[in-house]
C-alpha cells in the first residue's frame, strides 16, 4: 500500500491520532522542509487542532509519494513516542499505587494479642532495633533463646559489626553490591518487624536503596502451595495490582527487592539442594524448586532477594550464594527503655517502669528480646490490679502473663475457677507439649478435633492465626504468640497431667525422639518453676488448680541430679536454672555432695547466669573443690561478683577466656591474699 493510499485510507483514524500532537508534528515537518512557510501559517491558522489536521493531510495529499512517505514515517516515530510515554506514565503510576497498597498493608504495628479493633500506628510503636555483620547459626538440639542470649552481649559490643538499616544494601569494604542478604534472630526478636520496616520505609519513600518495587511473602503462606506453580502465580496471588506491568518488572529486576520471611517455617527448607533450577518466572515448578533459584540467582538474577530466618535452620540455606550476612541482636539499654514508653503511652510512667524493671537483673537481662519485653510490660500493667507480688523468676513472668491474658482476654468464660478456662489452658498445653516433642512450632487447625471445643477467647489470647485461601478453602495456620510461650504451656501440661502420653522426662523417649537434653533446657526450667510452692499457691487462687502431686518426685530429682554432676563434675548450669526457679532456700540443706566441683564451661556467660551462680553458692557452704570457668568469656565483673567464694576455691579454671588487665588484677589480689587457698588452673 502507497504512502498517498495509507493516509487518504486512513484520513478519520489519523485525524483521531494526531489532533494531541500537532504543534509538535507541524515543527517536525517544517524542519524536514515538508511543509512551506506559506504553508505552515496556513495550517497554525486553522480553528482547532482537528481542522489543522484535515488542512495539514490536504497538503501532503498535493505533495507526492516521496514526501507522504517522509510523512508516514514522521508519524510512526510520533505514535511511538506517545505510546513509551503512555507506558512509562502507567509504569510510574504502577509504583506509586504498589507504594499505596503496601502502606495500607504496613502502616499498622502488628503486636501480639490485639484486642477487636485495635490498631496502633507503626511509626508510633516502632523501636529501633540492633543489626550486626555476622553468621550466626545454632544447632537444633540447643536452646536458641538461652544460647543466644549469653552471645548477645558480646555481638552487640563490638562497634565495628555494627550495621544501620540505612547501610544494608551498601558495599561491604568496597566489594560488589549485595544483591542476597540473609537476616538471622532467636525467635521474637524482631525478624517480622524488620520486614515491615522495610515495606514501611519504601511506601514512604524512605529510600534504603532505588529500588522500584518491594514484594513480600512469607513462608507460612507459601507452606499450603501444594502443586507445581509459575513465579507470576505466586506474585499475583498477593500482589494482584501488578498484573499489567509485571512483564516490566521482571525486565527491570534491578530494581526488585523480594523478601521472604520465615525460611525456619518452611516445610521443605531441607530441599534445597537443587540439580536443575528454573530460569522462566512462567515455568511451572515445585515452590522448593523456585525458592531454590531465586535465592541461588537463577531466576531473576538481577533482583535483589531478603531472606529472613531463625538460626536453627540455616545449614538448610545455599550460603554460598549469600552476600551479607545480618543478625537481629534486639534491644540495647536504649532501645528497652524507649520501649516502655511507647508501651505505656506516657514517658514518665514508661521510665518509672523501665527503672523498676531494671532493678531486677534477671528479668531486665530478657528484655532484649523484643517478645519478652512486650510480655514483661503487660505483666507490670496487669498485675498492679491482681494484688500479685513481683516476678523474680521466668517462670513468674510466664504465670502472671497467663493470669493477666485470661482476666483481660477471655471475656467469654467466667474467670474465677472456671473449669471452661482451665479446659482451655490444658488443651493449648496438650498441643503445645505434643507440638515440642516434634520440634514444630507451626500447625494447622485442621490437625486438632480439640480445636472446636475450645473457648475461643482463650485461643485467641495466646494463639497467632494466619488465615491463608487456597484452591478454594482456608486452612487457618497457627502457632503460639512466641516460642517460649510453647515451652510455658509445655511445661504446664506436664506438670499437671499425671500420666502424659510420652514422658519427655524419660531418657529412652528422648532418644526415640532424637531430643538432646539442651534441647530442653528452658522447659526443665518452667518445670521447676511451675512445680515451685509459690506459683502452686498462686494458680490454685487464681485459677482454681488443684495441687500437683510431682513437687516431691521432682525436687527428689533435681537434688539428686545436682549432687551426682557436682561428684562427677558434669556440666551443671542449667541444673542451678532449675534451682534458681524453685526459690526454695530449705532445698540447700539436702544438698550434700561429697565434693563441689562445678563444670560451667564452653558456653558463654550470661549476667543470668551469674545470677543464678551467686544464688546456689550462697546456699550451699561448702568448700568449691573445682570451678571450671573455661571458655565461659567471663569478665572482670563477673570475677568482681564471684571474688568472696573463689577464697573457698581450691581449683579454678579460666583458661581461653581473653582476660583484660582489670581481671587480671582481680585474680592476683586473690591469689596474694592469705585466706587464698586457689589453685589458678
Amino acid at each position: 500500500e502507497s504512502s498517498l493510499l495509507f493516509l487518504q485510507k486512513h484520513r478519520v483514524e489519523l485525524v483521531e491520532e494526531l489532533e494531541d500532537c500537532i504543534d509538535s508534528i507541524l515543527d517536525q515537518a517544517r524542519q524536514k522542509k515538508l511543509l512551506t512557510k506559506d504553508d505552515f501559517e496556513e495550517v497554525t491558522h486553522g480553528a482547532g487542532p482537528r481542522k489543522q489536521v484535515r488542512r495539514l493531510l490536504d497538503i501532503i495529499d498535493c505533495l507526492g509519494e516521496e514526501n507522504a512517505s517522509v510523512f508516514c514515517d514522521l508519524f510512526i516515530q510520533i505514535k511511538n513516542s506517545k505510546n513509551c510515554m503512555a507506558s512509562e506514565n502507567e509504569y510510574s503510576k504502577s509504583i506509586q499505587k504498589h507504594r499505596d497498597v503496601l502502606l495500607r498493608r504496613s502502616e499498622c504495628m502488628k503486636t501480639y494479642n490485639c484486642r477487636l479493633g485495635e490498631k496502633l500506628v507503626f511509626s508510633d510503636y516502632f523501636v529501633n532495633l540492633l543489626l550486626v555483620n555476622g553468621h550466626y547459626s545454632l544447632e537444633i538440639k540447643k536452646n536458641e533463646l538461652l544460647t543466644f542470649g549469653q552471645q548477645r552481649i558480646d555481638l552487640q559490643n563490638k562497634t565495628e559489626n555494627k550495621l544501620k538499616l540505612s547501610q544494608l544494601f551498601e558495599k561491604p569494604n568496597g566489594r560488589r553490591l549485595p544483591k542476597k542478604i540473609l537476616v538471622s534472630g532467636v525467635a521474637g526478636i524482631g525478624k517480622t518487624v524488620f520486614v515491615q520496616k522495610l515495606i514501611f520505609d519504601f511506601s514512604n519513600r524512605v529510600s534504603h536503596h532505588n529500588f522500584e518495587f518491594v514484594l513480600n511473602f512469607t513462608f507460612r503462606d507459601l507452606n499450603l502451595i501444594n502443586k507445581p506453580v509459575t513465579l507470576r502465580e505466586i506474585i499475583l496471588k498477593k500482589h494482584g495490582h501488578l498484573s499489567r506491568i509485571l512483564d516490566d518488572i521482571f525486565k527491570n529486576s534491578d530494581k526488585l527487592l523480594v523478601i521472604l520471611d520465615g525460611f525456619d517455617e518452611f516445610k521443605s527448607s531441607n530441599q534445597l539442594e537443587l540439580d536443575e533450577y528454573v530460569f522462566d518466572p512462567d515455568e511451572q515448578a515445585e515452590l522448593p524448586l523456585l525458592i531454590g533459584s531465586l535465592i541461588k540467582g537463577e531466576l531473576l538474577s538481577n533482583a535483589s532477594i531478603v531472606l529472613t530466618s531463625r538460626p536453627t535452620v540455616i545449614n538448610h540455606i545455599p550460603v554460598d550464594f549469600i552476600d551479607r550476612f545480618v543478625i537481629i541482636t534486639g534491644f540495647s539499654v536504649t532501645e528497652i527503655e524507649d520501649y516502655f514508653q511507647k508501651f505505656f503511652g506516657d514517658k514518665e510512667v514508661g521510665s518509672e517502669q523501665f527503672v523498676m524493671v531494671k532493678e531486677n537483673h534477671f528479668l531486665f537481662t530478657l528484655c532484649y528480646i523484643p517478645a519478652f519485653c512486650w510480655i514483661v510490660c503487660s505483666v507490670i500493667k496487669g498485675c498492679s490490679n491482681l494484688h500479685i507480688e513481683r516476678p523474680k523468676t521466668m517462670t513468674d513472668i510466664y504465670c502472671h502473663y497467663l493470669i493477666v491474658l485470661l482476666k483481660y482476654h477471655a471475656h467469654q468464660v467466667n474467670f474465677t475457677k472456671n473449669e471452661l478456662a482451665l479446659n482451655g489452658v490444658f488443651g493449648l498445653g496438650q498441643i503445645a507439649y505434643g507440638s515440642l516433642l516434634k520440634h514444630e512450632t507451626l500447625f494447622y487447625e485442621a490437625d486438632f478435633e480439640m480445636f472446636n471445643t475450645l473457648p475461643s477467647d482463650i485461643v485467641n489470647s495466646f494463639l497467632d492465626k494466619t488465615c491463608v485461601s487456597e484452591l478454594g478453602y482456608v486452612e487457618n495456620v497457627l502457632s503460639f504468640t512466641h516460642f517460649t510461650i510453647q515451652e510455658f504451656f509445655a511445661a504446664f501440661y506436664y506438670v499437671h497431667v499425671e500420666e502424659p502420653l510420652d514422658d519427655i522426662m524419660d531418657l529412652d523417649v528422648q532418644k526415640k525422639l532424637d531430643i538432646d537434653s539442651g534441647y530442653l533446657d528452658l522447659f526443665l526450667r518452667f518445670v521447676s518453676g511451675l512445680l515451685s510452692v509459690r506459683n502452686q499457691t498462686l494458680l490454685q487462687k487464681h485459677l482454681g488448680l488443684h495441687a500437683t502431686k510431682k513437687y516431691e518426685m521432682y525436687t527428689s530429682w533435681l537434688i539428686k541430679s545436682i549432687i551426682e554432676n557436682c561428684e562427677n563434675g558434669r556440666y551443671i548450669l542449667n541444673l542451678l536454672h532449675c534451682l534458681f526457679e524453685q526459690q526454695n532456700s530449705d532445698l540447700a540443706s539436702r544438698i550434700t555432695p561429697s565434693a563441689l566441683r562445678l563444670n560451667i564451661s564452653d558456653n558463654v556467660f550470661s549476667p543470668i547466669d551469674l545470677d543464678v551462680l551467686v544464688y546456689f553458692l550462697d546456699l550451699v557452704h561448702m568448700e568449691i573443690d573445682e570451678l571450671d570457668l573455661t571458655a565461659t568469656h567471663v569478665n572482670a565483673h563477673c570475677l568482681e561478683k564471684l571474688q568472696p567464694y573463689l577464697y573457698r576455691c581450691s581449683h579454678l579454671w579460666l583458661g581461653e577466656n581473653n582476660l583484660d588487665l582489670k581481671a587480671i588484677r582481680i585474680i592476683c589480689n586473690i591469689l596474694i591474699s592469705p585466706d587464698c587457698k586457689v589453685n589458678l588452673l
